[in-house]
């Protein structure tokens, strides 16, 4: 996790307090990964499955919620079954859907690869599904 903490010059700063003079950033990144699924939640909440191709294959790279809204999802066109090679685990209710949306994520990036505290930010109609590539360090 990568944050920045600045203290406030010409002021006192106590280390063990936490005061007002304490401003903490947190840094976040944003991706762009392909929608291939969705799943409703309680109290009509949507959570979207994402993926990113390695190559021509499709990865499983997670779930976001904050920001989505299903009325946006409703109108794809769905599949009978999971376009990844193996279904992800907590995903079996999940209505698949063909990967040809690609969006925007915001996170904040971790040693995992994983997503940690992601929101939705919007569709992108300007990239093809399979520009949408896993990072490779």
């Amino acid at each position: 996790m990568h944050i920045i903490v600045l203290l406030t010059p010409y002021k006192r700063n106590y280390f063990y307090k936490r005061t007002k003079d304490w401003i903490k950033f947190k840094f976040l990144a944003d991706e762009d990964f392909v929608i291939c699924g969705y799943i409703i939640k309680e109290k009509g909440i949507t959570s979207i499955i994402l993926g990113q191709y390695k190559g021509r294959e499709l990865i499983y790279k997670g779930h976001v919620t904050l920001g989505v809204r299903y009325k946006d999802l409703s109108i794809c066109e769905t599949l009978p079954s999971s376009p990844f090679a193996h279904t992800p685990p907590g995903n079996e209710n999940a209505v698949w859907l063909k990967p040809k949306l690609v969006c925007v994520v915001e996170f904040m990036p971790n040693e995992k690869g994983m997503l940690r505290q992601p929101v939705f930010k919007g569709f992108r109609d300007d990239k093809d599904p399979l520009d949408c590539q896993v990072d490779t360090p």
